[in-house]
Order: C-alpha cells, then sequence, then structure tokens
C-alpha cells in the first residue's frame, strides 16, 4: 500500500471509529454523564488521530518517508513500555473494581472495556510523543 492510500485509510478509520463510538454511546446508553465521558474520551483520542495523520500527510508532501528507522524503533520502543504500563495499571484497576464492588459500585463490562483500551491507547501516545520529541532541544 503505497503513502497516499494508507493516510485515506487512517482518516477513513478515524472517521468511522468517531461515528460508531456516538451512535453507540447514545443509541445504547442514553445521555448520562458516563456516556459524555466516554465520547469526549473518544473525540479526544479522534483529535490527536487526526493531527497525527495530518502531519503524516505534511510529512509525505515533503518528501519524508511515513517510517524510517528511528520511527520504527521508537514506535515499538513505546508500544513494549505501554504494554508493560498498561498490564500493572490493569492490575491495580482489578484491585479498585474488585474494592469497589464490595461496596456496593459496580460498572458494566462495557464501561470497563472502554476504560482498558482508552487508558492503553492514551499511555502509547503518550509514551510515543515522549520518545519522539526526547533528545530535542538537549544541546541547550
Amino acid at each position: 500500500m503505497d503513502e497516499r492510500t494508507r493516510v485515506r485509510v487512517m482518516v477513513g478509520i478515524s472517521a468511522v471509529i468517531l461515528l460508531a463510538s456516538l451512535l453507540l454511546i447514545v443509541l445504547i446508553e442514553g445521555i448520562d454523564i458516563w456516556s459524555i465521558a466516554m465520547f469526549a474520551i473518544v473525540l479526544m483520542l479522534a483529535v490527536i488521530a487526526l493531527y497525527i495523520i495530518a502531519r503524516k500527510r505534511r510529512e509525505m508532501r515533503s518528501g519524508f518517508p511515513l517510517q524510517d528507522e528511528r520511527s520504527i524503533s521508537l514506535s515499538m520502543r513505546a508500544g513494549n513500555k505501554a504494554f508493560y504500563v498498561s498490564m500493572y495499571l490493569f492490575l491495580f484497576m482489578a484491585v479498585a473494581f474488585v474494592a469497589l464492588e464490595d461496596r456496593g459500585v459496580t460498572f458494566s463490562n462495557a464501561e470497563m472495556l472502554f476504560v482498558v483500551v482508552a487508558l492503553m491507547g492514551s499511555i502509547h501516545i503518550v509514551l510515543s510523543t515522549y520518545y519522539s520529541r526526547k533528545g530535542r532541544g538537549s544541546s541547550e
């Protein structure tokens, strides 16, 4: 797949995910504070994805490749760290959910899954940004 097609696919997937999440949250959950919070998180991740897509498109127009050795290495490092951070965070969340369940506070499986996936994506985005900016401006 060439780079232009890849950018178009990324835009299409982002739009479909945003629209599908809006429909699912409103139709299944109804409108309450949790549905608004879930949609805000999805919207935030979509905005970040669109920023990344715009940056990739700008790099493609200027002649830079979308994936070079450095970006592949940084992505792998961020994914590895995000996996381990997420694993320990989910272990903590499991203990917290059990403690909350003992006190009568329960969450649906969909809400817990949404929180887990949103946290994993957010952790990966934060670590990717950190590693891509690490070393820049360090000569000051």
